[in-house]
């Protein structure tokens, strides 16, 4: 259920840094969440003279080579754009802060089962940029987010299995729809967002419970 959002409040004392404005990201940054795509499209499009920021809130774990990514990318672009790595928990309010003080959330995961920060970023009013593939497009569309093109590629999960693909999100694509959402007009972000949050607002716990 995503209701749950709704009754918290957001923490007044959590202060997001970063620049003017701030893709958001939230996942364990396994390889299925398509990070590396994520940090190649950005590094495509913005450069650190940009008045943007990569918020990206995830967690240590044996998967998550987020930070050999990023030393990577610094290394071989001097200009590679800001990013602001969040690794330590945070409470629903901060959580909740955390979507409200950015101005867009990235998820160019290579599957999904349901994405529920697709979801909860969508029911706050967040305009979101996502794979088109995958559990979320049970409620992402073209009319209410900015959905990326993919070809299916073997899987290269931590699972190891034999003859198993997923969705890769393609590199130019995500930039495109990057460029599209940041450089979108106001009127045309409210539109799609507010289709969006209507697409949520039955995924409830009673609902999902009948």
């Amino acid at each position: 259920g995503l209701d749950h959002l709704l009754d918290i409040e957001p923490d007044k004392n959590f202060i997001l840094k970063g620049k003017k404005y701030k893709f958001l990201h939230i996942s364990s940054c396994f390889p299925r969440k398509g990070i590396d795509v994520l940090l190649n499209a950005y590094s495509q499009l913005f450069s650190k003279e940009d008045d943007v920021s990569l918020i990206i809130k995830t967690f240590n774990n044996p998967h998550n080579k987020i930070k050999g990514l990023l030393d990577n990318l610094k290394e071989k672009n001097p200009s590679f754009p800001e990013v602001i790595l969040i690794e330590n928990d945070l409470t629903p309010q901060e959580i909740k802060a955390l979507y409200l003080q950015s101005n867009a959330l990235i998820s160019p995961s290579r599957g999904e089962g349901f994405g529920l920060p697709i979801g909860e970023a969508m029911l706050l009013g967040l305009p979101v940029i996502t794979t088109n593939w995958g559990g979320q497009t049970d409620f992402c569309t073209h009319s209410n987010s900015w959905l990326v093109d993919y070809k299916f590629v073997p899987s290269t999960s931590h699972f190891d299995l034999d003859n198993s693909y997923w969705a890769e999100p393609l590199v130019d694509n995500l930039a495109l729809q990057m460029s599209s959402l940041y450089n979108a007009s106001l009127p045309e972000i409210l539109s799609r967002t507010r289709l969006a949050k209507q697409s949520v607002t039955d995924y409830k716990w009673n609902n999902v419970a009948n």
